[in-house]
């Protein structure tokens, strides 16, 4: 559609890019999402492992070739922060890992989300990885993706400058059968609010197993988004 996005059935499909939804409550979600993963075999939407689908020129890997036409806003140079990140697929070493415990997720990415940090970062993708975590970002995070890094170096671990710290999110699956769903809470009402340009949550919300069976469970997140008027970024 000409507005990038097209509604069906209760559902709003978002195009690449950046997306400011309108909510009821009177909040407004800026979102940024995009269906781009890394190839894999010949499945939709894909990227060469050297391509970089989330930054543009001077933030992107050395050895990278930027082909962003949406590059992904970084937080302090925009009027509208982006509040959540939807991608089908995860960033590197992010609730990534396969079944033979390999990271597969998207080096690029990762480097995109240090210079974004959205209070909300969700995929699917690796099944295997369903769960969800909060991470605090380097206090330097943002300026992280503007130094020079070959794609081997930042796999290996030079992404971990941008990154302060790591929590899992505990799930009771017991809780999560009875009520069809996992419910997480960093709202202000929960005492422990997501703190915003400081903290994201990833979340991998794949509903498929490894066998591709429909078991795993949905996730619902609770979570503080502000009262904001005006156009996009």
């Amino acid at each position: 559609s000409p507005s990038g996005r097209a509604k069906m059935e209760g559902v709003t499909y978002l195009d690449e890019g950046v997306h400011q939804i309108s909510l009821p409550n009177g909040a407004v979600a800026n979102i940024y999402a995009s269906p781009y993963t890394p190839e894999f075999w010949d499945w939709a939407f894909p990227y060469q492992l050297g391509e970089d689908r989330f930054n543009g020129p001077g933030t992107c890997l050395s050895d990278a070739t930027s082909i962003a036409p949406y590059p992904m806003p970084t937080r302090s140079k925009v009027r509208n922060p982006i509040d959540i990140v939807m991608t089908h697929g995860p960033p590197w070493m992010r609730l990534d890992p396969t079944a033979r415990v390999e990271a597969v997720g998207c080096p690029h990415l990762l480097r995109a989300l240090m210079r974004t940090r959205p209070a909300l970062c969700c995929f699917g993708h690796i099944h295997e990885g369903w769960g969800a975590e909060r991470l605090t970002w380097a206090d330097d995070a943002e300026n992280l993706p503007a130094k020079a890094c070959s794609i081997a170096e930042w796999k290996q671990g030079a992404w971990k400058e941008g990154v302060e710290g790591v929590s899992p999110v505990q799930t009771d699956m017991d809780a999560a059968k009875d009520n069809r769903a996992v419910f997480v809470d960093v709202s202000e009402k929960s005492g422990d609010a997501i703190q915003p340009g400081k903290e994201t949550l990833f979340v991998n919300a794949a509903i498929m197993d490894i066998s591709y069976r429909p078991v795993n469970a949905p996730w619902v997140v609770d979570i503080d988004l502000p009262r904001k008027e005006g156009a996009l970024l």
